[in-house]
């Protein structure tokens, strides 16, 4: 038996309203109960964005099992681009996006002078007067990590070559954490150091794999990276592992996902995983217990990064084929586009 016409239309225009709500950012999150504390993420304007898309689109469709994942697993082979591919990196260096610092509460955007184009950012210092950044514009193209401080407006050079090094977070006591690839080793050329604060003595904390999207305990306790799959799956099986800092300390192996993140207190870790209904937002326990969804939204959602105080949870999703700026609350609510114009990629909060 069909249902009323009537009733029919009725129901097409909530979920229309619904939809206008989220994609026009009228509903949601209120921008005044948000921090202040700026967000950095790189950006590609309209136009650039749209390039951008369909370049990926095309390595997607073309490359096999290294883009084999529809939509937001994009932005981790264009981060495995960063030094593995020349052709295709240097397809999307033709596209640069810019470092630019979000003020969440009032949308203001600011770009971040002290880094190249195609610069991306990784992680603040603890007193966030310091901004850890990789480019690729020195050391003949090979990423290396770099430091700009707020104090002194210096930026200063943290890595060389001939190894890539594209990923890092600050460590206990000013100490660098960072990984490291070299191209010319095989497969047992990667893996993660613990370098001491002032140039000290580096420490191996990991060797023989690459360990992507390195993280520091905000407790100073143990670090949080991706064993990423390289399959050639439609599910990706890439997995959350924690560990110690030494290179003997046992790895727990957590959950399947990607783009995992402390809390500020170290309490949660929200990471992204791929289902039947595509990559939503989860939140567990440092020792995995406690895994749950991060609220009740169809969103496609990947990239989660925190805000200083915790409360809130900036993300990208992908709903009309561009990499779009979105935020929603750490209970899992109230959802909202943040950023309306162009594309964006790797927020740091």
């Amino acid at each position: 038996m069909r249902a009323p016409l009537s009733r029919v239309r009725a129901g097409l225009c909530i979920a229309l309203i619904a939809f206008s709500a989220v994609a026009c950012g009228t509903l949601g999150v209120p921008l005044e109960e948000v921090t202040e504390s700026p967000l950095a993420l790189v950006y590609w304007d309209g136009p650039a964005a749209r390039a951008r898309a369909e370049v990926v689109d095309e390595l997607q469709r073309g490359q096999g099992a290294g883009f084999r994942r529809e939509g937001m697993a994009s932005l981790d082979d264009v981060a495995r681009l960063m030094g593995s591919s020349a052709t295709a990196s240097e397809r999307l260096s033709r596209l640069p996006g810019r470092i630019m610092l979000v003020n969440v509460r009032t949308l203001e955007q600011t770009r971040f002078a002290p880094a190249p184009p195609n610069a991306r950012p990784l992680a603040w210092s603890k007193d966030r007067n310091k901004l850890l950044f990789s480019s690729d514009h020195l050391d003949s193209g090979r990423t290396q990590l770099f430091e700009y401080n707020a104090a002194s407006g210096d930026v200063r050079k943290l890595t060389w070559g001939p190894v890539l090094h594209l990923e890092g977070d600050y460590g206990p006591d000013g100490q660098l954490l960072f990984n490291w690839v070299d191209l010319g080793a095989g497969e047992a050329g990667a893996g993660m150091d613990l370098r001491q604060s002032k140039g000290g003595p580096t420490q191996r904390v990991i060797s023989g794999t690459y360990p992507s999207g390195p993280r520091v305990s905000p407790r100073d306790d143990a670090l949080l990276y991706i064993n990423a799959d390289q399959g050639s799956g439609v599910r990706d099986r890439s997995e959350v592992v924690i560990k110690g800092f030494g290179n003997d300390e046992p790895m727990s192996r957590l959950a399947f996902g990607r783009d995992a993140v402390f809390s500020p207190d170290g309490e949660w870790i929200v990471f992204s995983s791929q289902g039947s209904g595509g990559w939503r937002l989860h939140r567990m326990r440092p020792d995995g217990s406690a895994r749950k969804p991060l609220g009740k939204s169809a969103l496609s959602a990947r990239w989660p990064a925190i805000s200083p105080d915790g409360r809130h949870v900036a993300y990208i999703s992908n709903e009309d084929g561009l990499d779009r700026l979105y935020l929603r609350r750490m209970d899992g609510t109230g959802d909202r586009i943040l950023l309306e114009d162009g594309a964006v990629a790797f927020p740091v909060w």
